[in-house]
């Protein structure tokens, strides 16, 4: 049976409409996008679902990320503090060495999110197992441990964002639950910081 024309170009644009998701967005193309992040500042709000008491806690605060310097993480509320990230600092966060309780769960998300501006795949693939789909638009990354050390303490990870990471969540393997929603992000400007504008007041 011989196929028009005009009804081969209409397959060809369907086949390409139904293919064109799949293709559409890999690893190689976040790490593209996320690496054209020299500078960024932004807001936080973070909710802890405490399995253990069936509690919802929620604290706000802001952060600064400067490329190959430094991740800022200030929590304003409900209590006030500050942690400093480096790529240096970065890697305990992720194993046994790192703090306990919520104070284990900041210093995962900063790491996180540090490694993730900074294109350090690598380390996140040593770790980890990485599904990436979605579109430029709207993607996804699930991240499953690959340590029994790891498994042990959290089940996976989850990202969405589009032009910036917008979400994060964090299932710990006692069924506790991190969520961290990123706002009002735009690049950070150091001369507004000198001008008395400094984000990590």
């Amino acid at each position: 049976m011989r196929i028009k024309g005009k009804s081969l170009r209409h397959a060809l644009v369907v086949l390409l409409l139904l293919s064109g998701p799949t293709l559409a967005f890999e690893l190689d193309d976040l790490q593209d996008r996320l690496n054209q992040t020299e500078t960024l500042e932004g807001r936080f709000e973070q909710q802890r679902y405490l399995a253990d008491l069936d509690t919802r806690l929620k604290s706000t605060g802001h952060f600064l990320y400067e490329r190959d310097a430094r991740m800022v993480w200030v929590l304003e509320t409900p209590i006030e503090d500050r942690l400093v990230f480096t790529a240096e600092n970065a890697a305990d966060s992720l194993d046994e060495k790192a703090g306990a309780g919520s104070d284990r769960q900041r210093q995962q998300v900063g790491t996180l999110l540090l490694q993730l501006l900074q294109g350090d795949w690598h380390a996140l693939q040593e770790r980890f197992t990485l599904d990436v789909s979605g579109t430029n638009e709207a993607w996804q990354v699930t991240l499953e441990p690959k340590a029994k050390a790891l498994r042990q303490r959290f089940t996976r990870i989850e990202l969405k964002g589009a032009d910036y990471l917008d979400n994060i969540a964090l299932y710990a393997a006692n069924e506790d639950v991190l969520r961290v929603r990123f706002f009002d992000q735009r690049p950070f400007d150091p001369s507004a910081a000198e001008a008395g504008n400094d984000p990590e007041r």
